[in-house]
């Protein structure tokens, strides 16, 4: 076959063949760029045999495809509300070269690759672990305020595909889930109820929107929004943890990702799914790309809410689609609200960055299980599912509007004002509630802390969280445990207790005295705890 252009020095290709029962045998390839701001090279993952291109005014379809044919190229997808479409070519070429070529003709107004995107999440082991998390950003203090029952708010999960059979789950989905295959071949089909690929989606949609109140399992921060599947990866690729073996890459591209985000442009505002906020814990590195920035463009146009993951590579560097414009982008504090170590960083998170509990989330897995997990993947749907909450409180907010409450009643943490580690700070679900919604004042006598799970049995729940409810201001905040008699047990760093003493040693079973203090409040409680 005739190819156009030189394959470019730097594009390895790194075969990664489907088995047999996929829809085709999907390539990656790793092409070499130099980071314009440390000058450094840096290589992005493209989707083999597909590319994105933006013909030029006046430009028809028909007349494009004429033109690419000879080569053997042709266009896969046209995205009208975005201006640009899909071009597949035969991977023989690489991606380099195909790039080179279609650059080179007088139809084309930029080439780019069909950049790769894949879950951003940290291993971790399972465990049934206290959800510490609520307790951080005071989540119980929202709850007496605003459940998200009172207003239809959607969460979209554009991901591995919710495993919509979860009881915790199967509730609280709305609309038609889809799936979109991605390159070369894009296929667009319902899956309905939403399947899974992997486990990656399915422990998302708890941390975002888990029943609750229910008796069972885990809580979402929103009680009462609804959730969407927008599966943009493919059974075959991925084994059930998310990773790839011979054969696999578990991965989406650009091309998924914008197809599921058109097809929710025009529900938001729906009788199906009311208002939208789309959570995509997927990253790919490099800069936000002229096709994705167009997607995110047209959905925040619409008054969307994104909020996509940081990313977990500990660098001075926000992932896309996070760095895109119209992006919130959401870092990951652990359990002492620090900054989670493998946390990205950067000038994004100034403007319209926040931070949220990242680091051992307790959540809904797949088999109607639930899991540990940790990663900015899945401090995103914390925040996005705080923002529905916000939202379903006060429905006539804009986009803006609901980013401004969560931003102005985030807990400053690291440098003051906003920075680019943790952005506008660590998010507070009750303050933001409190934004949009008058919350009345509590005197110091009313202010109350409690213990969950209470009682409390370590080789089961292996924590228990303290949490504080309305009124509590968290500055300053002081945990102590103290057995029945007074004696003090020890000193936390944060808001969960492994029911060991201050030298290591696990304490006995009985019933223990904790005592939560801040700068300006102090409450006590007490829970059992049983060997």
């Amino acid at each position: 076959m005739f190819k156009y252009g030189k394959p470019a020095l730097f594009a390895l290709a790194a075969l990664l063949l489907l088995p047999p029962a996929g829809a085709y045998a999907r390539r990656v390839e790793r092409l070499r760029r130099v980071s314009p701001a440390s000058g450094s090279a840096i290589y992005l993952e493209a989707a083999s045999g597909s590319a994105l291109v933006r013909f030029r005014a006046g430009v028809s379809t028909a007349a494009a495809a004429a033109q690419l044919a000879p080569a053997g190229f042709s266009v896969g997808r046209t995205f009208e509300r975005f201006g640009w479409s899909s071009v597949a070519f035969p991977e023989s070429y690489g991606v380099e070269a195909a790039l080179a070529f279609l650059k080179g003709l007088p139809s084309v107004e930029w080439a780019e690759p069909n950049r790769v995107y894949r879950a951003r999440r940290v291993p971790a082991d399972p465990y049934a672990g206290a959800q510490y998390a609520l307790a951080r950003v005071q989540a119980y203090g929202a709850w007496e305020y605003e459940t998200g029952v009172s207003s239809r708010v959607t969460v979209a999960v554009i991901d591995t595909g919710i495993d919509g059979s979860h009881p915790e789950l199967d509730g609280k989905l709305s609309g038609t889930s889809r799936a979109f295959t991605p390159a070369p071949a894009p296929v667009v089909t319902d899956d309905q109820p939403p399947t899974a690929a992997c486990n990656h989606a399915t422990r998302v949609a708890g941390v975002a929107a888990a029943a609750s109140d229910n008796s069972a399992g885990v809580a979402g921060i929103s009680w009462g929004a609804r959730l969407i599947s927008m599966k943009v990866f493919l059974d075959s690729d991925c084994t059930p943890d998310c990773y790839d073996e011979p054969g696999q890459s578990c991965s989406t591209d650009e091309g998924a990702i914008a197809a599921a985000v058109s097809e929710l442009i025009p529900q938001h505002n729906s009788p199906e799914l009311g208002k939208v906020v789309i959570n995509i814990s997927l990253g790919s590195v490099g800069g936000c790309s002229p096709g994705l920035q167009t997607a995110v463009n047209a959905a925040a146009g619409a008054g969307l809410m994104i909020f996509a993951a940081a990313g977990n590579d500990g660098a001075p560097v926000i992932d896309s689609p996070a760095n895109c414009n119209n992006v919130y982008a959401v870092a990951a504090t652990d359990m002492q609200d620090q900054l989670a170590s493998f946390s990205n960083y950067g000038t994004e998170m100034l403007s319209r960055g926040l931070a949220a509990p990242g680091v051992e989330l307790y959540t809904t897995d797949l088999n109607n299980a639930y899991a540990s997990a940790s990663g900015t993947s899945f401090s995103s749907p914390l925040a996005a599912g705080l923002a529905a909450l916000v939202w379903s409180a006060k429905p006539s907010n804009t986009a803006a509007q609901v980013f401004d409450a969560l931003k102005t009643s985030a807990d400053d943490l690291g440098p003051a004002g906003p920075d680019s580690g943790y952005g506008w700070g660590r998010v507070n679900a009750y303050k933001a509630v409190c934004k949009v919604v008058p919350c009345r004042a509590y005197a110091a006598g009313e202010k109350k802390a409690s213990a969950y799970p209470n009682p409390f049995r370590p080789a089961a729940h292996r924590l228990v969280a303290f949490k504080t409810a309305a009124g509590f201001d968290n500055a300053g905040l002081e945990i102590k445990i103290y057995t029945a008699e007074g004696e003090l047990v020890k000193k936390l760093p944060g808001l969960t207790w492994d029911g060991r003493n201050e030298y290591g040693a696990e304490v006995a079973s009985g019933v223990y005295i904790f005592r939560v203090k801040t700068d300006s409040d102090a409450a006590t409680g007490k829970f059992a705890l049983l060997r």
